[in-house]
């Protein structure tokens, strides 16, 4: 099921001049045949880019408060955090960490101003802005958790993604284009990341033919 990423949770986000290839969307098609599947999940990783989606929300949550962002920026990101999160819990409704997340996004949505501003945007450098980092995060773990269950198709679908998301932050870093604002490790995070799903693409490809 593909999910829109034409929503209000992207309202709040600066497209970047890179392409963006962003990958299936959902993959929780099996909920109604396995919903017992589904109800049994209490944490951990999940085969599901919409779990990665939403710990990605988590993370640059916490960062983007650190890096002191706009709240109204913010605040717009919250808000789509909160209805992916909403989704999630109705498929795996005893799964703590979506339950975990979403109590923190609306703590702190509950302490930003109902004066701020919903046009601003993030400033450069943050990660939140960064769909095609996103969407390489998120194809990059689904491809690992996958590798761990022995779904060498999924895994190849994950790869195949990732790959593409990171050739165009690849570029970027050596080109030092709007990068040098990024935390501390993420154009690392990026190299090295490329490496390892090259060696990850060999081992998929070699159990696929």
């Amino acid at each position: 099921m593909q999910r829109s990423f034409g929503t209000i949770r992207n309202l709040g986000f600066t497209m970047v001049a890179s392409v963006v290839v962003l990958s299936a969307g959902s993959t929780r098609a099996f909920a109604q045949l396995y919903a017992s599947d589904a109800t049994s999940v209490k944490s951990g990783d999940l085969l599901d880019r919409d779990y990665w989606r939403a710990k990605w929300d988590s993370q640059r949550l916490d960062e983007a408060i650190t890096e002191h962002q706009p709240e109204g920026a913010i605040l717009i990101a919250v808000i789509g955090q909160t209805q992916l999160l909403d989704d999630l819990i109705k498929t795996y409704p005893n799964d703590q960490d979506f339950k975990g997340w979403k109590s923190h996004a609306e703590e702190i949505k509950a302490k930003i101003s109902p004066d701020a501003n919903r046009s601003d945007s993030f400033k450069p450098g943050s990660l939140w802005n960064e769909i095609n980092y996103r969407e390489a995060y998120v194809n990059y773990n689904y491809a690992k958790v996958a590798i761990g269950k022995s779904d060498w198709a999924a895994a190849h679908d994950g790869l195949n993604y990732a790959d593409k998301n990171l050739s165009s932050l690849l570029d970027r870093v050596k080109k030092d284009d709007r990068v040098s604002a990024w935390p501390a490790g993420a154009a690392k995070w990026v190299t090295d990341t490329a490496a390892e799903v090259r060696k990850m693409e060999s081992q998929v490809n070699a159990k696929l033919h």
